[in-house]
């Protein structure tokens, strides 16, 4: 398989994992937070409690694996993946699968756990990974043929996905087309992230805006997604205000806080609000495909530099440097901020 081919499944793996799934069928998924949603938001404590609080007798967290139900068994799974442990969280929605297998939710659930590992998979792992994907999507709409989830990210799989997996345009416009007669503002969000990658940011930015405004309740992700497409453009100040209404709906969304760092530490705007953005980024725990910590600490170290603070640029510009002494920008960094700083320089928290 060529490096194109791989990238390109990579590329449909991202996809994927912005599905999210919504829906209830046992009794004791009546209460029980929805994990897909927990993800989109950054936050399981909702799902976490429910299982601890989870009673006895509807075969609980504490019972045998094998007694489990669906629900937590679905649960459990999600957690596992926000942890990090892939293998586990495949384990536990396979179990979930063969107790329920016509449930779409869980399907779409595989088939986004799967995709995790598309990109570090050898070559013909990664094709059986996208046919097994496939399979997972096409089998939820079977039973389930309004399923939005199910069709979102088969058409993110069609249109993503190399021939020899099994991707197809044309299967992909029609899903759209059906995806678009649902929920419309699932298929703009799809065509967006489509013009982004073909570097039509402006473009982009207009058909996201479309989705959210017909949205009932925009996904924080959408919001995150026009803030990064917003910087590209340079239109700084408006990505800094997408990024904080992302941070309104998801208040401990890693995403969004380092976007909003990330753009305050390159535009030189709203400095104090991407020292704080960053800062929470940095205390809380890391989360799969995040941006990894010493870049965070670099791009604090430069919003420090900007303002003149120097101990603290240079104290941010170390800890980078400390997580990888490889890294050449945050030496450059600390070159520079030796060159240009006098004795006189310093910011007002510092002076004092």
């Amino acid at each position: 398989m060529t490096c194109f081919v791989r990238l390109t499944l990579a590329a449909y793996a991202a996809a994927l994992c912005l599905a999210a799934v919504a829906s209830a069928e046992a009794v004791v998924e009546g209460s029980m937070p929805d994990p897909a949603q927990a993800w989109e938001v950054r936050d399981f404590s909702s799902v976490e409690a429910w299982l601890a609080s989870t009673p006895p007798g509807t075969d609980g967290p504490g019972d045998g694996e094998d007694h489990r139900p669906v629900p937590v068994l679905r649960a459990q799974a999600w957690l596992a993946r926000r942890a990090g442990s892939a293998d586990r969280a495949l384990a536990l929605i396979d179990r979930a699968i063969e107790l329920a297998p016509d449930r779409p939710d869980l399907r779409v659930d595989r088939a986004a756990f799967r995709s995790d590992g598309i990109e570090e998979a050898g070559a013909f792992k990664s094709l059986r990974i996208a046919r097994d994907v496939r399979r997972d999507l096409e089998h939820a709409l079977a039973v389930a043929p309004t399923h939005t989830d199910a069709l979102a990210a088969l058409a993110a799989f069609h249109m993503r996905a190399p021939g020899i997996a099994g991707g197809d345009k044309d299967a992909a416009g029609a899903l759209l087309g059906r995806l678009g007669e649902l929920a419309p503002s699932r298929r703009f969000f799809r065509e967006a992230v489509e013009l982004a990658d073909r570097e039509r940011f402006a473009e982009a930015v207009d058909r996201i805006a479309e989705a959210i405004a017909a949205a009932e309740q925009p996904r924080p992700n959408w919001r995150i997604r026009m803030g990064d497409w917003l910087h590209r453009l340079g239109r700084d100040a408006a990505a800094l205000e997408t990024y904080r209404s992302a941070l309104l709906e998801a208040p401990n969304h890693s995403g969004a806080l380092y976007g909003l760092g990330r753009t305050a530490a390159e535009s030189g705007l709203q400095g104090d609000a991407g020292i704080d953005a960053l800062e929470r980024f940095l205390a809380l725990p890391p989360w799969p495909n995040d941006p990894e910590p010493r870049r965070a600490w670099w791009q604090l170290g430069r919003i420090h530099a900007h303002a003149g603070c120097v101990d603290a640029a240079e104290s941010a510009f170390r800890r980078a440097l400390a997580l990888d002494p490889d890294w050449r920008e945050p030496r450059r960094s600390l070159d520079r901020l030796e060159e240009d700083a006098s004795p006189d320089v310093r910011c007002a928290s510092e002076a004092e």
